[in-house]
């Protein structure tokens, strides 16, 4: 009993050695995720601030606690191999500090070779002073070191088996064999495996499986000329099925745009206008897509990871749903703690036991995930193809999102090998809100451009190879005769065709943020079609329901575009856009463009409860009047620009010179496209009482 004492006391010190440090650290140099907020307002959440460095402690004294355990084995194993050494507290101690240090920095290695990204995200110090030993590692190397790290611990552990049978000590044994089973189970815990096919079963409805990857630009789909050949998975999707050559959102931000897509309704129509709904909007007007698939016996499931927590914050009713907590939240930006604890505790879980005890670190922003979520989707087709009932799966990925951070070994696909710049992982100094607010505010020569494109194609690629292992799961269950694949973006992404970076800041010009990759394949979809016209996301909703053979509510706006497809017929829409909240003074705005109050100011908590961030309700009349708004069709984009005196009109020729202003000699295209603007803005009601 007494050498189980030692090892719990040695173990337990050990971990609180280390924890300590690092709280003692952390409060050097606190800075935590997410916007900043009025300092009056964050003091109110100063006793949450103390519940979640508690709870961080705690988890950081478990964490520990468990990788020093096998050093005071190793002590016994070895006071009892050599006379030179003493089972004792201090020999115990020594080797538990040794035995965190090895197993942690194995776990750092392995995140700085196959994302490297993740480490850089909460990394306070010059990450280019770590590319030494980066560029020394390989899968081997990391191979060998799990190996040897294992083997050493695993043998320690069996030779202090075999001498506490020698010593007739039961309880030892007992111990000894408990510790085993721990780490044999949090090690099995964390294996994940590759679903099994499974052949479908008969169902007399489609199946339904939309795969999205927030800010995924239209222009990296083949077909658009781009230099580069990144998707060859969805570009085989598209030559046998139907794109959307021109499919614009109505707002390039995350939760306006998916509640758009979802419900076929214009913002003004389902009042989700930016990232902060306040919760009385979360409450959508009327039924989604998911509702109605509900009502027709679908089996509807969402994946995704941290950009995709709108999809349970709106009331979209998914049965099934698998994505993280709402991102907007101080509560949550609180509990994911300072950068330290951030760096350190990440390293341990990007697993199932995270995503189960620590699931802030797991869904942390910018922690790239695709791979994880691709397979939990063929999990979940594979689960759902055994059963007669049709399903609906919306997987929803952060794959292409800033700040670019894709695994190994895509991140080094297209970046020049003796390039030593900040970017070489990811978009740097993005870690908290001011960084990137005052990011938001440089023009393109505070930026290294071209390296920045080199990480966003390699995630990309990234996802179109995860797209390709779906779509190869699908056809080897025998589902692909009976199932819609649809592949579809939020929204694009600038990187300064319109002055700045980003997205939904400014509407200038052929805005690339705006235009969405939008693919379908399946049943009843026409193949092998490049629709040219102008569509929007609005109408994606109207013409799946078609394709499903379910009645179109008349109440949307958006329309069925099959009829036209099928005759090969422009439609004639019209694409209206409206933008987003920008974080701070965006290069490209107009001179006379109306502003509101910075991102600290115009947040707001309401509900001090919930925690959820929100525009604070007296500056919202002056986020809507701000709003600059558009129209366009295939040709021709008008532009209405907010000034504190008169709107100011942009038109621009998309054809023949997307991004310079020829209002002045096109008054007759004027004209026409300015009525049907003023009308589109005169129907949103909140436009009236912000004036």
């Amino acid at each position: 009993m007494e050498k189980i004492l030692v090892s719990l006391y040695c173990s337990s010190a050990a971990a609180l050695l280390f924890t300590i440090t690092l709280i003692i650290l952390t409060l050097h140099n606190y800075s935590r995720t997410g916007p900043g907020i009025q300092k009056e307002i964050e003091k109110k959440f100063g006793y949450y601030v103390v519940f979640a460095l508690t709870r961080l402690a705690a988890w950081l004294f478990v964490i520990f606690f468990l990788t020093s355990l096998p050093g005071s084995i190793a002590a016994y194993s070895l006071s009892k191999l050599t006379a030179l050494i003493e089972f004792n507290f201090i020999t115990g101690l020594s080797c538990c500090l040794i035995s965190t240090t090895l197993v942690t920095t194995y776990f750092f290695l392995h995140q700085l070779l196959y994302t490297p990204g993740t480490i850089q995200l909460s990394f306070q110090y010059r990450f280019s002073r770590l590319f030494v030993i980066w560029k020394i590692l390989s899968p081997k190397i990391i191979s060998g070191i799990k190996f040897s790290l294992t083997s050493l611990l695993s043998g320690t552990s069996v030779i202090a088996l075999f001498l506490a049978i020698e010593e007739n000590n039961t309880l030892l044994v007992l111990y000894i064999l408990a510790l085993a089973g721990l780490y044999a189970y949090i090690y099995y815990a964390t294996i994940v495996t590759e679903p099994a096919i499974a052949k479908a079963s008969s169902q007399t409805k489609p199946n339904v499986i939309m795969i999205g990857s927030d800010t995924l630009r239209h222009d990296r789909l083949g077909g658009s000329n781009y230099h580069r050949n990144l998707t060859p998975n969805i570009d085989k999707l598209s030559a046998n099925g139907l794109r959307l050559d021109k499919c614009i959102t109505p707002v390039a931000r995350t939760a306006p745009s998916i509640a758009s897509l979802f419900t076929g309704l214009w913002p003004h129509n389902h009042k989700i206008r930016d990232n902060y709904p306040s919760l009385a909007d979360c409450k959508l007007p009327q039924p989604s897509l998911i509702d109605i698939l509900n009502e027709q016996g679908y089996l509807t499931a969402c994946i995704s990871d941290w950009c995709g927590a709108d999809f349970a914050k709106l009331s979209f009713n998914f049965k099934e749903i698998s994505v993280a907590e709402d991102q907007w939240n101080i509560k949550l930006l609180l509990r994911q703690g300072p950068s330290l604890i951030r760096n350190v505790l990440s390293l341990f879980t990007n697993n199932t036991l995270g995503k189960r005890f620590l699931p802030e670190f797991y869904y942390l922003a910018g922690v790239p995930l695709i791979r994880s979520l691709s397979r939990e989707c063929r999990q979940l087709i594979a689960h759902s193809a055994k059963n007669s009932q049709p399903f609906f799966i919306n997987l929803f990925t952060s794959a292409t999102h800033v700040p670019f951070n894709s695994e190994y070994p895509y991140y080094n696909l297209f970046t020049p090998k003796d390039y030593k710049g900040e970017s070489r992982f990811i978009m740097t100094r993005l870690a908290s809100a001011e960084e990137i607010i005052k990011k938001q505010e440089k023009t393109s020569e505070f930026f290294d451009i071209p390296q920045i494109i080199n990480l966003y194609d390699s995630c990309v690629k990234q996802f179109d190879d995860e797209v390709g292992k779906i779509i190869d799961y699908i056809e080897k269950s025998d589902l692909s005769d009976n199932t819609i694949v649809i592949i579809y973006s939020d929204h694009g992404a600038d990187f300064f065709e319109t002055g700045c970076w980003g997205q939904g800041n400014t509407l200038v010009g052929n805005d690339p943020s705006g235009r969405i990759p939008l693919v379908m394949k399946g049943p009843g979809v026409p193949g092998g079609v490049n629709f040219k016209p102008t569509t929007r996301s609005i109408d994606v909703m109207p013409t799946l329901l078609d394709l499903l053979n379910i009645p179109i509510p008349t109440t949307l706006d958006g329309v069925n575009l099959i009829p036209y497809v099928k005759a090969q017929t422009s439609p004639e829409l019209f694409a209206f856009q409206e933008t987003g909240i920008w974080l701070g003074k965006i290069p490209g705005l107009h001179p006379e463009q109306i502003l509101y109050p910075n991102i600290v100011e115009l947040l707001d908590i309401p509900d001090k409860k919930s925690g959820t961030l929100v525009v604070n309700e007296k500056h919202y009349p002056t986020v809507i009047r701000a709003k600059s708004r558009s129209v366009q069709n295939e040709k021709w984009k008008l532009i209405y620009i907010a000034t504190y005196t008169k709107p100011v009109y942009q038109l621009y020729d998309l054809e023949n010179d997307p991004y310079r202003d020829v209002i002045e000699s096109h008054p007759d295209i004027f004209a026409e496209l300015k009525k049907l603007l003023d009308s589109h803005i005169e129907s949103d009601p909140l436009f009236e009482s912000a004036n």
